[in-house]
């Protein structure tokens, strides 16, 4: 079996196993087209463009006032291809970068001047947290409601990984009361979401789970999904 794109959660794997069929996969081929989006959604959240252009379609000419990338205290949730990836597109904006993972990366940690810390100072320390990892037994809900009220209100939360991972009634509650200041989701737990007050809230944010579509990323994956069909293994 060859997999086109990057997530597994999809994939029995335990049947994969039992069955000893064999899995051509390759991460990350796609990590600069999520990563790109991310920056860029992240701006936009920021300078509070979504809300901005909505209002000037409907008549309204107000000029939000936002805030600057550079200089902000970026928190990556999970440090893998997409992660790493992100890291280095920051550099540029001279951002203090807080990391989490389970694994750990001292020569890249060093190479970026990331720190590794746990969830808890993530959350609590972040300008931005922004979530790139698999979904799987341990990640899900990650960021449940306890860990989320962790997070500062003027924070800004964005999710371009996975359904799942976090608590979306909680976000929803919080976005709502002031207790979060923005969110925006690329993803949702179930596709497509149903949850209109959400969505229509002023600073949240959505799109159609269009991270790793860029051209060159379609490309790359359809490709490594034709190459799996030669370079594969019985999943470990």
């Amino acid at each position: 079996i060859a997999k086109y794109g990057v997530g597994l959660d999809m994939i029995d794997m335990d049947a994969m196993r039992r069955h000893e069929k064999r899995l051509g996969w390759k991460g990350g081929v796609n990590r600069r087209s999520v990563s790109e989006m991310v920056i860029s959604v992240v701006v936009s959240m920021l300078r509070h463009i979504p809300v901005a252009q909505r209002e000037v379609v409907n008549g309204t000419w107000r000029q939000h006032v936002g805030g600057l990338l550079s200089g902000r205290t970026i928190g990556v949730i999970g440090c893998g291809f997409v992660g790493k990836d992100l890291v280095s597109l920051l550099q540029p904006w001279k951002c203090k970068i807080l990391a989490y993972d389970i694994l750990e990366f001292p020569d890249f940690y060093s190479l970026h001047d990331v720190r590794a810390v746990s969830l808890e100072e993530l959350l609590s320390s972040s300008d931005v947290v922004t979530l790139h990892l698999p979904l799987t037994k341990l990640t899900k809900n990650l960021l449940c409601a306890e860990k989320l009220r962790l997070m500062k209100p003027e924070a800004v939360l964005i999710n371009a990984a996975r359904g799942g991972l976090i608590d979306e009634g909680e976000v929803k509650s919080m976005l709502k009361t002031g207790r979060l200041a923005a969110a925006a989701f690329d993803v949702f737990e179930a596709e497509p979401p149903s949850d209109t007050e959400l969505l229509n809230l002023d600073n949240f944010f959505a799109t159609p789970h269009i991270g790793g579509s860029a051209t060159e990323a379609i490309i790359a994956m359809g490709r490594s999904a034709i190459a799996g069909l030669d370079e594969n293994a019985i999943p470990l």
